[in-house]
């Protein structure tokens, strides 16, 4: 943290161009004025005249570094993101230019998303989240790195609602769809929901009085979101379950973003499946209760 503070104050005073010249009139202007006189000191004017400006490049490397390392902690990831990351801790680098970053590489996009998966899980399940501040140092390293802040935002709410945390950023969700890459968020929106469906419907066959239910579905559009869910699924990335009503409130919404949308048509198979289950379920809630 400490570093990256004097890093940043270092770039503040370069940007403002100090090392403009001034000339001796400047500093003795109104001499005559002035006692006691004015006078060199000879110390002084060695110590300055040893000095070395640094390079702006450097140092917005190295501030990118820092900021990047707090983040993630991931040396070797920064490493493959920042080719000329092993120059930054030779003698003098702050003082030579450094070459531009590669823009857009795949080692960056997957640092990045490592920064954005740490911050989703680290943060809180309550209802607080109604801007993107929380990930404001993530977007600004992706802008470094020539990413689009839209897609930071983006792919941040995929995490949240990954983990399960939807209520965490319901005020956000509202009206943040023009910030947002609208056909990833809808694309990988869709597999969240099938996995969740997925879960929902093995749990209800798993239960004797709820095996009726799953047998009111469209059997198509549930073998689809099966075989969906079980493709994504066999890989790393985890799943929360959420409750039906969760999910469902989640479709409904998603379909309102993705009106005239390619994946409409599955979209709308998905709402067809939630409100048929949350129908049945309630139906069957119903029917005990009076049995009571």
């Amino acid at each position: 943290f400490h570093a990256r503070t004097v890093l940043g104050m270092i770039l503040e005073c370069t940007s403002k161009n100090l090392t403009q010249d001034i000339s001796d009139e400047d500093l003795v202007s109104d001499k005559s004025e002035m006692w006691p006189p004015l006078r060199e000191c000879p110390i002084l004017s060695a110590l300055v005249s040893k000095l070395r400006p640094v390079k702006s490049s450097s140092v917005m490397l190295h501030h990118i570094v820092a900021f990047t390392f707090e983040m993630t902690h991931d040396i070797d990831s920064i490493a493959s993101a920042v080719p000329s990351f092993t120059s930054l801790f030779s003698v003098g680098s702050l003082f030579s230019e450094m070459p531009p970053i590669p823009k857009e590489s795949i080692e960056q996009r997957g640092l990045i998303d490592q920064a954005i998966v740490d911050r989703a899980q680290k943060s809180s399940s309550n209802p607080i989240i109604d801007n993107f501040d929380c990930i404001k140092d993530v977007e600004l390293v992706g802008k470094a790195f020539g990413l689009d802040p839209r897609y930071t935002r983006t792919r941040y709410l995929i995490e949240i609602i990954r983990l399960g945390k939807d209520a965490s950023i319901n005020d956000l969700l509202g009206g943040s769809s023009a910030a947002l890459m609208k056909p990833l968020f809808i694309e990988e929106l869709v597999e969240i929901l099938c996995v969740r469906l997925h879960g929902i419907i093995s749990s209800l066959k798993r239960t004797k009085q709820y095996r009726g239910v799953v047998s009111r579905l469209d059997a198509e559009a549930s073998t689809w979101v099966k075989e969906q869910a079980e493709r994504i699924t066999s890989q790393d990335d985890e799943y929360t379950p959420v409750s039906l009503i969760i999910t469902h409130s989640l479709i409904l919404r998603l379909r309102s973003m993705a009106e005239n949308d390619a994946l409409s048509e599955q979209i709308n198979s998905l709402c067809l499946i939630s409100e048929t289950l949350l129908k049945a379920v309630r139906e069957q809630e119903q029917q005990r209760v009076m049995n009571v």
